[in-house]
């Protein structure tokens, strides 16, 4: 029973930011099913642990899947800001993208509530949020139902390594257009850019003189696939999963260029 629930939510990952999807690490702590996986940027919902957690509208809504024989039971229900549109789960915490920035809460126990420990503000924009090691990476977009005036389209990445005082590392204007979906794994981030396909871009990590992060990003041209439509994608263990909303592409990237396995239409 919990296998199909796990392949359910990761299939269903890929509706987003318009309309629902699977963020985040699908796991399993208990008994012989073991179960693990990454879902989309575009996430409304994430299973971490023994607990499913899905945004809807101005709340978040914990379920307990522990029990083999009743694997949807209802928890709680949390108050978070009417905006909140993708929902990530990584390690400890909960991240939250909003159309006003990134909230971060910590996870809820058979003890302790859900809780808001930080924030990071930004520009009126639709935000898919993914978070690898100490670094959020977060798109944004003047293309869709969020926009404002600002023309804003590019891809943030911040420091997460203390959740209660996130902050802007980089900022990536050039090369993108209208950033959606995007993910990051083997130190690249794949991004789904609105009518220019799928882009990549190598990470680079170094330290200052006060042994401070600096990170830039080097746009991969050679391994990007312009004629590629991509709303949302999921990058892990070098295997990435493209979502078109009409299809379902899966590449190999253990080398690049990338290989194309499979497509589902």
């Amino acid at each position: 029973m919990r296998k199909y629930i796990f392949s359910t939510l990761l299939m269903a990952g890929f509706v987003g930011c318009s309309g629902g999807g699977d963020g985040g690490t699908l796991s399993s702590s208990k008994g012989s099913t073991n179960s693990s996986g990454k879902g989309g940027s575009m996430a409304r919902f994430a299973v971490s642990g023994d607990y499913l957690y899905t945004v809807n509208g101005r709340s978040i809504e914990v379920f307990d899947i522990s029990i083999p024989d009743d694997p949807i039971s209802y928890t709680h229900t949390y108050d978070v800001p009417f905006d909140v549109e993708t929902l990530y789960s990584y390690k400890d915490y909960i991240y939250l993208g909003s159309k006003t920035g990134v909230s971060i809460y910590t996870k809820p126990t058979k003890k302790t509530n859900l809780d808001k420990i930080g924030e990071f503000s930004h520009i009126k924009s639709c935000d898919p949020v993914v978070v690898s090691e100490d670094l959020a990476y977060v798109t944004l977009n003047s293309s869709s139902s969020c926009r404002t005036d600002s023309n804003t389209n590019e891809l943030e990445i911040l420091n997460v390594k203390d959740p209660k005082n996130p902050y802007l590392l980089h900022t990536q204007r050039t090369y993108l257009k209208a950033p959606s979906g995007l993910g990051v794994d083997s130190g690249k981030v794949f991004i789904c850019d609105k009518g220019e396909g799928l882009k990549i871009f190598d990470i680079n990590k170094t330290k200052d003189d006060n042994n401070q992060t600096i990170i830039s990003l080097d746009f991969d041209r050679n391994s990007s696939i312009s004629n590629l439509e991509c709303y949302d994608l999921i990058a892990h263990n070098k295997l990435l999963i493209v979502s078109s909303g009409e299809n379902v592409t899966q590449y190999d990237y253990t080398h690049f260029p990338m290989q194309e396995l499979s497509k589902i239409k």
